[in-house]
């Protein structure tokens, strides 16, 4: 019952992920981002902010910042969402990718342990010392990817149409993503081919619950 309920909720998700996604670039594509881009844009913060206050014990800035926000998107619907506030529209990619650069890049500080290293030490246990250097490079990868896909993202928004922005935020961010991990797989199994590769599978499932927080990332290494 557990892996089902895990399964429909991975599926809720990721089907809320994509319709959230394809509303948005909808709304830009089709000229209706004067009315619904700055709603779009701060649903995922005001969500995300709630996730906070939920989880965090010590959460009284995150409540006051989910109502302060909350007022201000009732503000939006009321006016309609004025154009002076399409500053907004990138705001969910930057703190998306600002935080996954500081997830992972705070672990590359002298004396701990990377966070892509930490997380084959959950899967596999002992790692051999070459492991443990190209786990480390990995996470410099994944530092470089985020701040590259941030920064494009907030030099599209000023240089380019609106709507080329949002194909990139909303229709390709993802598979880029996705094509990133894909990769860096098929480098790893063709590098060290004697050493015993866990499945794509079992590696996406290893960094969701690392990313949950079952455990911050050790010292050492």
């Amino acid at each position: 019952m557990s892996t089902w309920r895990g399964r429909l909720i991975a599926v809720g998700l990721a089907a809320g992920l994509i319709g959230y996604t394809a509303a948005t670039h909808w709304a830009m594509v089709t000229g209706r981002a004067v009315t619904l881009g700055p709603v779009l844009a701060l649903a995922p913060v005001i969500a995300g902010l709630l996730w906070l206050a939920v989880r965090s014990p010590r959460s009284g800035w995150a409540k006051l910042a989910v109502i302060a926000t909350g007022l201000l998107l009732a503000a939006l619907c009321a006016r309609r969402a004025a154009p002076s506030l399409s500053f907004l529209y990138p705001v969910p990619s930057v703190v998306v990718y600002g935080g996954l650069l500081w997830l992972f890049g705070r672990t590359l500080a002298p004396g701990r342990e990377a966070f892509v290293t930490a997380l084959a030490r959950r899967v596999h246990g002992t790692l051999p010392d070459e492991i443990t250097a190209y786990t480390r490079q990995v996470t410099w990868a994944w530092c470089l990817f985020f701040a590259g896909m941030g920064t494009a993202s907030l030099l599209l928004f000023v240089l380019a149409p609106l709507e080329t922005w949002s194909l990139f935020v909303n229709v390709l961010a993802l598979p880029l993503m996705v094509l990133m991990f894909v990769v860096e797989y098929a480098y790893r199994l063709l590098r060290y081919r004697g050493y015993s590769h866990v499945s794509l599978l079992t590696a996406v499932r290893a960094f969701h619950k690392f990313g949950r927080g079952a455990a911050s990332p050790g010292r050492g290494s």
